[in-house]
C-alpha cells in the first residue's frame, strides 16, 4: 500500500489492452481522417477548450486513449487541415433547429444537393448533434465549407454558435480557425435519422465495437467526389433562382411570362374580374380574383397599416403564383414553391413600410408564415410531388425538321455539282438560287460548299495574272470615251481590275487607321510620362521643403501646368502650386505677429 503523501500513478496506456492485434487496419483508416497540429482539449472535470501550441503534434496514443474512454485527463478535438474526408453540422442542443422537422428539413436539402448519405450522433452527454458527412475522396476544406454554408443559407437555415455550425472550419490567415470534439468519447452515442432514438450507446460498446461501427460508415456511406461537384453545381443554379426571385419580389420585370391553359370550366368571379380579365384575356383556373387583386396592391405598395403581414403574405403568394402579364411578372405555380418563398420574403423586407412591428424587431419567426404559405397545396394536390412545367416538342416535329434539313442539303449539294461543272466562280447568290433556299439556310449548311467555293476563287484568281489590264471598253487619247458593256456576266479582267482598286482603297484606309492609333498612343505614353513626372516632383509635402527647393519646383512645375493633359491633372497641379507660393511667403516673411487685448 502507497503511503498518503505518495502521489497517484496514472497507469501507461497500451494499445493491445483496448485494441487487440488485427484491428490495425481500422485504426490507420481512423487516425488518417485527423489534423494533427493546433489540437483543442477540454479537461474531464469540465470547462473550456484550450488550444495546444501549434508546433506540438496530436500522437495517435492521444487520439486512442480519448475514443476508448480512457483518457485519464482530458477530452480531445482537432482542427482542420486543408483536405478532409467528412463535414460535420453541428446543431446544439438549445437550437432552434433540434428537432425533427428542422432535421427532415435540413437532411431534404442535403439530398437535393446531390448529398443523400448521412449519419447522425449525439456527440455528448450536453444533447448536441452531429450530422457526420463522409466523403470518399479528400475535399478542400475552405471550399467544402463554403458550399455547405451557401447551401443552408439559400434554405433559409441560420448558420452561427448556438445554431448550426459547420465543419470544418480552417479558419483565415490570422485564425487557426475552431476545432471539432473527436466522436466515440464519452457521452457519444448512435442516433436513428428517422426516429431520433438511440441506437447504441458508447458505453455500452467496447473500444473495437465502437471503431467498427464508426468505419463501417466511412467505408460504406460515403458521398462521392462527383457529389460534392453537384453540390456545387446545384449551388449556382439555386443562387439564379433565388436572384430571379428577390427581383420578382421586388416587382422589376421579368423578359418572359409563362403561359396559363385555357379554361372552360366557369370560374368564380369578384369585385374585380373585369379588371383580372382584362389581364389575362381569359380567367386562369382556381383564382380567386379578389385575392389576386389585393396581392397586386400589396405588391405595388406594400403595406399601409398594422396588422396586414398575415394577409399580405397570402395575398401576394395568390398573385405571385398566378403572374401578371401586364407587369411582365412570370407565374410562379406548381414546382416553384421555393422560388415564391424568397419572392414573398424580399417583398415583406423591401416594402413592409415599418408597419410590421415583428419584421421591425428583426424576430426570426416574422417570415415563418412565409414558408407555409408557399408551400401551401389544396387538397387535391397534396398527394402528388410538384413538378415544374417543361415544353416537350412533339415528336411529329422532330421528324418534320430533320426531313426538311436533309431535302435542303440535298437541294443545296445537287446545285453546287452544277455550278462546278462550268469551271467558274460563282457567288453564293447564285448558289442559292440553284438551290431555290434562302440566305440563312445556305449559310447553316456551309460545310458543303464552303471549300469548294474558296478553291475555285483561288484557282480563278493564279490563272488571271495576264487579264488584270484588260478592261473592257477601255479608252485612249484616240478613241470615245469608255462605252457600257452589255453582257450580263461580268469579264474576268473587269472583276480582276476592280479587286486590285478595293485592295489599294483598303491599304489606304489601313495606313490611315494605323497612322491614328500610332498618334493615339503616342498620346497615351506622353500623358502617362507626364503623370509619372509630376508625381515624382510633387511627392513631397511642402511644408517639408526648403526656401531655394519651392523656388525650383515653381519654376518646373510651371512648365507642366501648361502641357496638362487634361482639365483635373491641370487644377490639382494647380493647388500644389498655390501651397507652394504660400509656403514660400510664410518662409520669406516670417509668421505674422498677432496682437490680442489683454
Amino acid at each position: 500500500m502507497l503511503p498518503a503523501s505518495a502521489p497517484t500513478k496514472i497507469a501507461r496506456f497500451d494499445r493491445k489492452d483496448h485494441f487487440p492485434q488485427g484491428w490495425e487496419i481500422c485504426i490507420a483508416q481512423f487516425l488518417e481522417l485527423f489534423h494533427r497540429y493546433s489540437y483543442i482539449y477540454k479537461p474531464l472535470s469540465g470547462g473550456s477548450w484550450y488550444s495546444a501550441d501549434d508546433k506540438w503534434k496530436l500522437p495517435d496514443s492521444e487520439i486512442l486513449k480519448a475514443i476508448a474512454c480512457v483518457h485519464p485527463k482530458f477530452f480531445i478535438g482537432c482542427r482542420a487541415g486543408k483536405a478532409t474526408r467528412f463535414a460535420v453540422l453541428d446543431i446544439d442542443q438549445k437550437s432552434r433547429y433540434h428537432n425533427k422537422q428542422s432535421l427532415d428539413k435540413l437532411l431534404h436539402a442535403l439530398s437535393d444537393a446531390g448529398l443523400p448519405k448521412s449519419s447522425l450522433y449525439r456527440s455528448s452527454d450536453s444533447g448536441g448533434w452531429h450530422l457526420y458527412l463522409f466523403f470518399e475522396d479528400p475535399i478542400s476544406s475552405a471550399d467544402l465549407r463554403a458550399q455547405l454554408i451557401k447551401l443552408l443559407t439559400l434554405n433559409d437555415f441560420q448558420v452561427g454558435k448556438g445554431q448550426l455550425e459547420i465543419f470544418p472550419h480552417p479558419g483565415g490567415d490570422r485564425s487557426l480557425g475552431l476545432g471539432l470534439r473527436l466522436p466515440m468519447q464519452p457521452g457519444f452515442a448512435w442516433l436513428d435519422k428517422k426516429t431520433l432514438e438511440i441506437e447504441y450507446e458508447r458505453d455500452e460498446l467496447s473500444a473495437p465495437q465502437a471503431l467498427e461501427l464508426f468505419v463501417d460508415v466511412l467505408d460504406g456511406d460515403a458521398n462521392s467526389y462527383a457529389a460534392f461537384r453537384q453540390l456545387k453545381t446545384y449551388n449556382e443554379q439555386l443562387e439564379k433562382r433565388r436572384a430571379s426571385a428577390v427581383a420578382h419580389g421586388r416587382g422589376e420585370p421579368a423578359s418572359n411570362v409563362v403561359p396559363i391553359r385555357r379554361t372552360e370550366k366557369p370560374v368564380d368571379t369578384g369585385e374585380f374580374s373585369d379588371f383580372v380579365q382584362a389581364v389575362f384575356h381569359r380567367l386562369p383556373p382556381g383564382i380567386i380574383v379578389d385575392n389576386w387583386y389585393k396581392g397586386r396592391l400589396y405588391h405595388l405598395n406594400g403595406l399601409n397599416g398594422p396588422s396586414q403581414r398575415a394577409e399580405s403574405i397570402e395575398c401576394v403568394g395568390h398573385y405571385l403564383f398566378y403572374g401578371d402579364p401586364s407587369r411582365d411578372l412570370p407565374a410562379l405555380g406548381y414546382g416553384y414553391e421555393k422560388e415564391r418563398q424568397w419572392a414573398i420574403e424580399e417583398y415583406l423586407k423591401a416594402r413592409n413600410n415599418g408597419q410590421s412591428y415583428d419584421i421591425n424587431r428583426g424576430r426570426a419567426d416574422a417570415f415563418a408564415q412565409v414558408e407555409r404559405a408557399a408551400n401551401w397545396r389544396p387538397a387535391h394536390k397534396k398527394g402528388d410531388e410538384p413538378q415544374k412545367y417543361s415544353p416537350v416538342v412533339p415528336i411529329s416535329w422532330v421528324r418534320e425538321n430533320a426531313n426538311r434539313k436533309a431535302d435542303a442539303r440535298k437541294r443545296i449539294s445537287n446545285a453546287l455539282d452544277g455550278l462546278k461543272e462550268r469551271q467558274e466562280k460563282f457567288t453564293t447568290e447564285e448558289l442559292r438560287k440553284e438551290a431555290k433556299c434562302s440566305k440563312e439556310t445556305l449559310y447553316n449548311h456551309k460545310d458543303i460548299w464552303h471549300k469548294d467555293y474558296e478553291d475555285l476563287a483561288e484557282g480563278f484568281f493564279a490563272a488571271s495574272t495576264d487579264e488584270y489590264n484588260d478592261v473592257v471598253g477601255a479608252g485612249s487619247t484616240q478613241t470615245q470615251p469608255p462605252t457600257t458593256s452589255l453582257d450580263p456576266n461580268m469579264p474576268p479582267g473587269r472583276l480582276a481590275a476592280r479587286r486590285i482598286a478595293y485592295e489599294i482603297s483598303m491599304r489606304s484606309q489601313r495606313d490611315k487607321r494605323q497612322a491614328l492609333k500610332t498618334a493615339a498612343t503616342s498620346q497615351e505614353e506622353s500623358e502617362s510620362t507626364w503623370q509619372d513626372e509630376v508625381t515624382r516632383l510633387t511627392q513631397k509635402e511642402p511644408s517639408t521643403l526648403s526656401i531655394p527647393e519651392i523656388k525650383v519646383l515653381l519654376v518646373i512645375l510651371a512648365v507642366y501646368l501648361s502641357t496638362a493633359p487634361d482639365y483635373d491633372s491641370q487644377a490639382a497641379l494647380q493647388a500644389y502650386l498655390s501651397e507652394l507660393k504660400e509656403q514660400l511667403n510664410a518662409g520669406s516673411n516670417g509668421p505674422r505677429f498677432v496682437v490680442r487685448p489683454p
